[in-house]
């Protein structure tokens, strides 16, 4: 069964050797062309047989096929020496193949700059990468590492859920858009009517009851979010006896909107009370915020 090694520059084809899967050995050639510097290439790849090349004139081939009744692959056949001079250009080098190879390094350093991407892979495998190539790859890692923004989206209900399993008495507020045919009887073939994310409010229980006992400040502000989606964080903040910040709500909204400081501050009046907020002391920078609160009374 194949075995990868540290360096694949080192590893001997043997026939017979066998592969779990067409992707194992898409992955060893990838990782051999790579460390040896050849200009491979897969001639022939499919559900039943798969068959790696070097550039022309050089006679090296690997050829494996998948085994009856079986998932898994074995190489039948061979060619083991290179005729050929190295390349700094490797085709089959995908920025699949480079994301798992730098992921390591990205996991440790994720703000890690695009050039040192390039010049360590110039100085390990002596092979040029774009910086297109550079950013698709760094990007591929931290999805890998941290989800797609979108998976993490889909799966805000469940991040909701936990929320409120963890901190009991706390507020989660979601706020979706629907597309206008979600509301036909019969809507267009083709028509996606999965909600939209829009907004989301947040105000823990600990934090709520850690401010009824503080001195009645509110500090209102909002900034970017810095995202493939966008948006805008608006917070309440408030402060405790030793003068330290007291986060009191969050809210994640589409944009800063007199709608959306609107809903914002409706939300927060109903988890602190009329009773505490009308006594509330608001500072902002921002002076549409004071027809918000006006609105809200």
């Amino acid at each position: 069964m194949y075995k990868g090694l540290k360096n694949m520059k080192e590893y001997k084809w043997e026939v017979g050797t066998m592969y779990v899967d067409r992707n194992a050995f898409k992955e060893c050639v990838t990782s051999y062309a790579v460390h040896s510097g050849r200009g491979i290439w897969f001639s022939k790849c499919d559900s039943h047989r798969c068959k790696a090349v070097c550039k022309e004139g050089c006679k090296w081939f690997a050829y494996c096929h998948k085994m009856k009744r079986e998932d898994s692959w074995q190489l039948t056949s061979c060619y083991k020496k290179h005729t050929c001079s190295k390349a700094t250009k490797i085709g089959i080098m995908s920025s699949q193949w480079l994301s798992k190879a730098f992921m390591k390094k990205i996991c440790e350093n994720p703000k890690i700059k695009l050039r040192s991407l390039i010049k360590k892979a110039h100085s390990k495998w002596n092979v040029d990468l774009t910086m297109t190539k550079a950013a698709r790859v760094k990007q591929q890692a931290l999805d890998e590492i941290n989800g797609t923004y979108g998976e993490q989206y889909r799966r805000i209900h469940d991040y909701a859920a936990e929320l409120l399993r963890s901190n009991p008495g706390s507020t989660v507020q979601i706020q979706v858009e629907r597309p206008p045919e979600f509301e036909l009887e019969t809507p267009p073939p083709g028509t996606d009517l999965r909600p939209q994310f829009q907004r989301i409010y947040i105000c823990l229980e600990a934090c709520k009851r850690s401010f009824m006992v503080c001195r009645p400040m509110i500090g209102l502000d909002g900034c970017f979010i810095k995202t493939p989606y966008g948006g805008q964080l608006l917070t309440a903040i408030g402060w405790d006896p030793n003068d330290q910040i007291l986060p009191i709500a969050y809210a994640v909204v589409e944009a800063e909107t007199k709608d959306s400081w609107r809903w914002f501050l409706l939300n927060l009046c109903d988890d602190l009370g009329v009773d505490k907020i009308r006594w509330c002391t608001f500072m902002s920078d921002q002076q549409k915020v004071t027809l918000n609160l006006n609105l809200c009374n």
